[in-house]
This record gives structure tokens, sequence and C-alpha cells, in this order.
């Protein structure tokens, strides 16, 4: 235990991370001031295997709504947008684009831009070759079928993310950002779910 000047035994400092989906789920369920409990229980790392480590501890935080809602606004501006797509287990078309979007983010939470980007490319081109949307040809716009407006946006989707990696003249000195590649992994699992 560390001590303070005064001889007197002080209280670690605790530091709690918390993840995006946490955060918001504590918003929602938040009326008035938030209160945590939490359920702590201590092990040295140099402790020997099946050590059983300190006693479980009860914690109690309480931060008053107004200091929760200063620090909510000192992490900016911000949307979020949970999605969940369902598809059946036998689905091979979705799971794989659905591999292809995770192995995206993964790439991108390891600051992977440019691999990330080429894994929603991937997902774009299992889209493209699985579903069953018609390409408008040399149509007025007013005359494109719905299928054939999904067709496109499709092609848009890709072209967007592969200019660059490419070397297309108009890109080839581009460098994707993080939020692209995110936009791009947000619009395509949104385009997954009405792949027919």
């Amino acid at each position: 235990m560390p001590f303070n000047p005064d001889g007197e035994v002080r209280r670690p400092t605790l530091y709690y991370l918390i993840a995006n989906a946490q955060l918001l789920a504590l918003e929602q369920r938040r009326n008035g001031d938030l209160r945590l409990e939490l359920q702590v229980s201590g092990v040295l790392p140099q402790a020997a295997s099946g050590f059983p480590g300190s006693t479980q501890v009860t914690e109690y935080i309480s931060i008053a709504e107004s200091r929760w809602r200063q620090q909510l606004a000192g992490l900016g501006r911000s949307l979020g947008a949970e999605m969940v797509i369902p598809f059946p287990d036998g689905d091979e078309p979705r799971q794989a684009v659905a591999g292809f979007l995770r192995e995206a983010q993964r790439l991108l939470g390891g600051r992977e831009i440019d691999g990330a980007m080429l894994q929603v490319r991937k997902a774009l081109e299992t889209i493209k070759n699985t579903s069953s949307w018609n390409w408008p040809g040399k149509k007025e716009k007013g005359e494109f079928t719905a299928d054939e407006r999904w067709a496109l946006i499709r092609s848009a989707m890709e072209d967007q993310a592969s200019g660059a990696m490419h070397v297309d003249v108009g890109t080839k000195d581009y460098k994707y950002t993080r939020a692209e590649v995110e936009a791009l992994i947000a619009i395509t699992a949104a385009l997954s779910s009405v792949i027919p």
C-alpha cells in the first residue's frame, strides 16, 4: 500500500476504461446522478497461479448528474449508431461479408487503415458477386428500378474504397482516413441487410 507524507495508508487510485457500448448503456439507464457498484478483486502479478488474491470488495461510485454531463460534454460532439443485422446461419454471403467487416474493424483498431479498406472492398465484392441486383445499363435515371439503384450504390461504394489503392489518376496520392473507413464499414454493413 502506498503511504502519504503523514505516514497514513493511502488507497491506490483506480482508473476504469469504459468502452463506447458501456458508456451508452450507462447513459441509457442513468436517472439523475450516476451510481455504480463495482465488485473488485485483486491479485499481484507475481503471485503463483492458484493464489486466491484479495477478498472481493464492493466499491460504490457516485457522480453528480451535473459533473457527469460535464464529462460527457468533454468527449466532444459525436454520433453513435448501433446496428444489428440478423441473418440465418446458412446465409453464406452475409456471413462472408460480416467476416470481412469484422476483420476491417480489427485492422482499424490496430491503425492499419489500408488493410481495413481492403477488407471493406472484399465485402463489397462479395455483395456484388452474390446479389441479384441488375446493372441499369444505358437508361435514363428516372427509369432505374430499385434493384438497379442498389447496384449503383454498391458500385459507388466500391469505387470510393478502391481508387487510391488502385492508384487511379484522380486518387493516386490520396490517403484514406480512419473516419472514411469507419463510414464505409457502416454503409457496407447496412447494405448487407438489404441483399436480395
